[in-house]
C-alpha cells in the first residue's frame, strides 16, 4: 500500500466516524421536544395538582379558624360559670347549711 492510500484510508475512516457522529447528534436533536413536552406536561400536572391542594388547604384553615373561635367562646363561659360558681356556691352553702 502507498502512502497516499494509507491517508485515503484514514480519512474515510474519520469521515465515517465524524457522520456516526452527526447521525447520533441529529438523532438525540429530534428526540428533545418530545422530551420537553412531557416535561411541560408534567409540570402542568403538578401545578394543577398544587392549586387543588392549596384550595383545600384555604378551606381547611376556615374550618379550623371556626372551630378554634368555637373553642375559645366556649373556654371564656366555662371560665365564667366556674367564677361564679366559686362565689356562689360557698354562700348557698352556709345557707343551707347552718
Amino acid at each position: 500500500m502507498t502512502t497516499e492510500a494509507v491517508r485515503l484510508g484514514s480519512m474515510e475512516q474519520k469521515m465515517a466516524v465524524i457522520e456516526h457522529r452527526l447521525s447520533e447528534l441529529e438523532d438525540r436533536h429530534e428526540t428533545v421536544p418530545t422530551r420537553v413536552t412531557k416535561l411541560e406536561q408534567g409540570f402542568e400536572h403538578m401545578a394543577g395538582q398544587l392549586s387543588e391542594l392549596n384550595a383545600g388547604q384555604q378551606t381547611l384553615t376556615v374550618a379550623v379558624n371556626d372551630i378554634s373561635s368555637k373553642v375559645g367562646r366556649l373556654l371564656t363561659i366555662l371560665t365564667l360559670v366556674g367564677t361564679v360558681m366559686q362565689m356562689v356556691v360557698p354562700t348557698l352553702l352556709r345557707v343551707w347549711f347552718p
